[in-house]
């Protein structure tokens, strides 16, 4: 079956802002920030904070999916299953992410190469975790997300590739400017990187929700679609 997402949920925004929130609080005690330059992530350290950030995702998705809030986003409950699998996909893309905003090191250091930065290492890491997704999930259902909603439980066998690349490239491109005034905190880290964090994604998920929704009704063909199989 094929789902075209006709518009994002508002409530994603909320879901951004606490997913940086929690990995940009860990961010200082991982990596060096530097007062010029691009903050150093190891990518081994992405591993572990995509794996915290995406499970702390689900769990938010699955909490919410439990409340009458779920039936008017979703049109019934939604449960996301196997979280921890899941997480291990959060944590092998910020991996990738770190990994190439190291490769991507323009210069000088400015606001608009700290945006290209991180526009071409979403793209990229997008690029690649979604094309592995979709060689893998067939051959090995087990990596594949699965979730309930309603009352069928589904997996995800593919997504759309493009339209992700392009949303996400766009979001961290907001977002990573914000999270790196961090490095001009000296005292009470782990509170300024949440604080960062929270806005960061606030601020980049209000504008890629409020894009897209306005660019999927005029074009229906660029809409996000899952290519979802029957997983009872």
């Amino acid at each position: 079956m094929k789902l075209a997402i006709a518009r994002l949920p508002w409530l994603l925004v909320g879901i951004a802002a606490a997913l940086e929130g929690v990995t940009v609080a860990i961010l200082p005690f991982v990596s060096s920030l530097p007062a010029d330059g691009p903050i150093s992530k190891p990518p081994e350290s992405g591993l572990l904070l995509g794996y915290i950030g995406m499970l702390t995702v689900v769990l938010l998705i699955n909490l919410v999916g439990r409340t009458p809030l779920s039936t008017r986003i979703a049109g019934g409950a939604l449960h996301v299953e196997r979280p921890f699998v899941v997480a291990i996909w959060g944590g092998l893309f910020l991996a990738l992410i770190f990994f190439f905003q190291a490769i991507f090191d323009f210069t000088p250091y400015t606001t608009l190469t700290v945006m290209l930065r991180a526009a071409c290492s979403l793209a990229a890491s997008t690029l690649i975790v979604l094309v592995l997704y979709r060689l893998s999930a067939g051959p090995a259902p087990w990596l594949s997300v699965r979730f309930r909603w309603g009352t069928g439980t589904w997996r995800i066998v593919a997504t759309s590739i493009w339209v992700p690349v392009v949303l996400l490239s766009l979001y961290e491109a907001i977002a990573l400017p914000v999270i790196e005034q961090i490095r001009g905190v000296e005292e009470n880290l782990f509170l300024a990187g949440l604080g960062c964090g929270l806005a960061a994604g606030a601020l980049a998920g209000l504008c890629v929700v409020a894009l897209y929704n306005l660019m999927s009704r005029r074009f229906p063909h660029l809409r996000l679609a899952l290519d979802l199989e029957d997983a009872a």
